[in-house]
């Protein structure tokens, strides 16, 4: 097996960190000092360590207590990998006492990403605060380190901050000093558990806290910028429950004895999981009992129970090395609902998964270019690239499906087992396999290996065998249509549940072969595969039992899940060419009676796709009234104001149906909107929960004079959310000068970093804004790429698939090609890819069915 060169040699390797570290907020740089304590297989004369956008000031490498410390004769960096060498006359040889001294400097960069500045409003007046962004490989930024998973250490941490700011990290404070004629004090902190690199986190800024302990006495603060307490108060009900719920569900304790969670005005990703100090974008922990929707707030629960569900998968026992990063993200974003859904049960959080985590993970997966959950990578780009759905959405689903074959007491206990058996140190996927088939007697590494190892997934075909026979037969989906080749389709070993008309329970079966016999109940009218979408597949039925199944979609016989697998199982089938278009909205015409949010979020989806498939015109105004008429009813039964002692998902449902008829055009739902805006625009309330649909609708129709009224409600909202949320709604405008005004605000310095994405990459769906965003991003490329495409979680790739992937003409095809050929951009590879694959997709789908809609719609208008 060749050797990864972006890798550290393992004959040396750190023990315990003690670190130093001094911004300055005039000129954004900082100085630090380390000792770090080592351990030596063999003498050495060369020391390689990471380190990026450093410059090492001072090195001396302590052998023996006894014998003087040796200075090092050069130092030498690599910028591609991201490393510097010290060279030293003599060998060094092994020794208890083995120490590296290192002083060095930086920079606070914009890039959210390594140690970076952040800025923030106190009484009208801009002031700056760092912070620490290391997932995946930016540790190296912030200090010279072995930034590799499997190099756990121990971090002792001092900060020299200015006396008037708030410091935290991953420990508690244990000393504090001021630093006469300086103006900073010295704040210490308590040893970390062995722990990677990437959890090393640390945030300086006038903050201000809320906090409470949990029901087994661990204290929990959430820290906003000052004015701002109120907001968290939230979060940290979601915290107090969540941190004890998984503490119990595992059977391990929270292993420290803090959590800081903190909200922070530029941060890259949602949140990032430092141990014992968590770090959010300010929509995914703040909530204004005032002006915060119940889509925002659903999203923080989620995001802090996704975050907390890390301090043992990830935290505790973590990957050993990037290819199994879905052991922290998959299992995270499993977990994350369960403490959701303990809390807020109302909210049906399961169904919302299923009609976003797991369909979205199956419209991925269905593409040529997709990864398995497995996937060897090599260097940081690489890295950053699979921090994506596939990680984060397949993992999850697929043990979702694992659990539900074992069932969860065994699934619980297994986890349990593997998370003590591996704590503090660093596990791979088949170590998690080997103990749950230890506890369950059940072939779970022939099970699984077929869905992590591999990319893809299957389709399973049903068709009567006669006598309450049915035959199942596998083989790959691919998006494409095409037949995969004989390597790509080896039978998946599927864990199969189905229900039969007439049945009380659920079958369960593991299927191996190519094909196989279920049985059911001679009188069966139907059979439905994949009861409650619990298994990582599609299914496709022959055409009388498809009929069956309408029917009992229409009579609403199946369960909302089950209705919901259908709907997006024929839509696939249609996008591939198994089934012409009209067959899959024959079964969404017969959802109507349905009332589940999770459905007509699905519903919506729907539609969407097929809009964008037809050209403008009379056909498209004939979707439109169909669209009209299947959503009519249930929205004006639930009409503008909310009710007494309305439930959570009425709420959503509301926002969602209002928001289609305003796009759908509908002449009382505009108005309504257009009043309601300018009353709030002069002073009178407007629900949170509706603003979203409002704003939408008024950019959507509107012109001037309401971008412009907009555009004042971002500039003086001091709440992100909705700040976020007029962005959003600017990318609905229809006119290209404000289109165009829109995109060059994405720029400026009105418009944090982290959001130019919503703006450059929401003109998608936007068959007026699409072909402008485009030309506006390609003229604009260097800009972004210095921007976005170095460091972090990468938000090229948000951008790229936003602005170019809603193209289905040949011609758009040609070009985005022809301009990702020629501007290749490192670690937005596979974005590109996936990007010119969903383009050839959808034209191919518009061109062969084109037609076949048209006549459906004539039909049904």
């Amino acid at each position: 097996m060749t050797r990864n060169r972006y890798r550290l040699d393992r004959h040396v390797q750190p023990q315990a960190y003690d670190l130093t570290l001094t911004p300055d907020f005039q000129r954004f740089t900082f100085t630090g000092r380390e000792t770090i304590r080592l351990r030596a297989a063999r003498p050495f004369r060369t020391l390689t360590l990471h380190a990026l956008e450093l410059k090492i000031t001072q090195a001396r490498l302590h052998e023996r207590s006894s014998t003087p410390a040796q200075a090092p004769e050069r130092i030498t960096y690599d910028a591609a990998l991201e490393t510097a060498t010290l060279h030293f006359k003599h060998p060094i040889r092994p020794s208890a006492s083995l120490a590296l001294e290192l002083a060095f400097e930086g920079t606070m960069n914009d890039k959210m990403c390594g140690f970076y500045r952040t800025s923030y409003d106190v009484r009208g007046k801009r002031q700056w605060g760092g912070a620490t962004q290391f997932e995946a490989t930016d540790a190296r930024r912030a200090f010279p380190c072995w930034d590799e998973p499997d190099c756990k250490a121990t971090f002792t941490l001092t900060l020299r901050v200015p006396r008037a700011l708030t410091a935290l990290s991953n420990m508690p404070l244990v000393r504090q000093r001021r630093l006469p004629g300086t103006g900073l004090k010295a704040l210490r902190y308590a040893p970390t558990p062995r722990m990677s690199t990437y959890l090393l986190a640390w945030v300086m800024a006038d903050l201000e806290c809320v906090q409470a302990r949990d029901r087994d006495g661990i204290l929990i603060r959430i820290w906003t910028t000052k004015g701002r307490r109120a907001q968290g108060r939230f979060a940290l009900s979601v915290g107090v429950h969540a941190l004890p719920y998984f503490a119990h569900w595992f059977g391990i304790p929270y292993a420290l004895p803090k959590l800081d969670m903190v909200a922070l005005p530029d941060f890259a990703s949602g949140a990032m999981e430092n141990w014992g100090l968590v770090t959010y974008r300010e929509t995914a922990l703040l909530v204004d009992p005032a002006h915060s929707s119940a889509p925002a707030k659903q999203r923080v629960a989620e995001v802090i129970a996704h975050e907390l569900a890390h301090q043992w998968f990830g935290n505790l026992v973590t990957m050993g090395w990037w290819t199994d990063l879905w052991l922290n993200e998959g299992f995270a974003s499993y977990m994350g609902p369960k403490a959701v859904d303990d809390q807020f049960p109302e909210w049906q959080i399961w169904q919302q998964y299923v009609a976003g985590e797991y369909l979205g993970a199956l419209h991925e997966d269905s593409l040529q270019h997709t990864h398995p959950i497995e996937i060897p990578v090599q260097n940081p780009h690489e890295i950053r690239e699979i921090f994506d759905s596939i990680t984060y959405s397949k993992g999850s689903a697929v043990n979702r499906m694992l659990e539900h074959y074992l069932t969860e007491p065994v699934f619980r206990k297994g986890l349990s087992i593997y998370l003590k058996r591996y704590a503090y140190r660093n596990a791979a996927t088949g170590d998690l396999w080997a103990v749950l088939e230890e506890v369950s007697g059940k072939p779970v590494r022939a099970i699984m290996a077929s869905f992590t190892k591999r990319p893809g997934y299957p389709l399973l075909s049903v068709a009567a065998a006669g006598r309450g026979r049915w035959r199942l037969t596998q083989r790959r989906f691919l998006a494409s249509g095409r037949p995969a080749s004989a390597h790509e389709d080896q039978p998946w070993s599927v864990p199969v549940v189905a229900s039969a008309a007439g049945e009380s329970q659920p079958r369960y079966a593991l299927l191996r072969a190519r094909s196989a016999i279920w049985r059911a109940p001679a009188s069966a009218a139907w059979i439905k595969l994949n009861t409650g979408q619990s298994g990582f597949y599609r299914t496709a039925y022959a055409p009388s039992q498809l009929a069956a199944l309408v029917a009992a979609l229409a009579g609403r016989q199946l369960p909302s899940l089950d209705a919901l697998g259908l709907l997006d199982d024929v839509f696939a089938l249609a996008q591939a060419g198994h089934l012409r278009t009209s067959q899959a909205l024959d079964v969404l015409n017969n959802c109507r009676r349905y009332t589940d949010y999770h459905l007509w979020l699905t519903i919506a989806g729907s539609l969407q796709a097929i809009e964008r498939l037809l050209p403008p015109g009379a056909t498209q105004r004939q979707l439109w009234q169909v669209g009209h008429a299947l959503i009519a009813a249930q929205a004006r039964q639930l009409g503008w104001e909310a009710q007494a002692e309305e439930g959570h998902l009425q709420a959503l449902l509301r926002a969602l149906l209002l928001g289609r008829m305003g796009h759908y055009q509908d002449a009382a739902t505009m108005a309504e909107a257009r009043r309601r805006f300018q009353a709030f625009a002069r002073g009178s309330e407007l629900a949170p929960n509706l603003r979203s649909a409002v704003y939408g609708i008024v950019a959507e129709h509107g012109g001037r004079r309401e971008y412009a009224q907009l555009l004042a409600l971002y500039r003086r909202s001091p709440l992100q959310e909705e700040r976020v949320r007029v962005l959003r709604a600017l990318t609905q405008s229809q006119q290209p000068a404000l289109i165009r005004r829109t995109l060059t605000l994405a720029l400026s310095p009105h418009v944090r970093r982290q959001d130019a994405y919503v703006l450059l990459g929401g003109f998608g769906g936007n068959r007026a804004g699409r072909p402008i965003a485009w030309a506006f991003v390609k003229t604009h490329w260097p800009e972004l790429v210095r921007r976005y495409a170095s460091g972090g979680l990468n938000l090229m790739t948000r951008i790229v698939e936003g602005a170019a992937g809603g193209f289905t003409s040949a011609s758009a095809l040609a070009d985005v090609s022809r301009f990702f050929a020629v501007h290749p951009v490192p670690g937005t590879e596979r974005a590109m890819q996936r990007t010119l694959e969903h383009i050839r997709l959808s034209g191919r789908w518009a061109r062969r069915d084109q037609a076949d809609i048209a006549r459906w719609l004539a039909q049904h208008v």
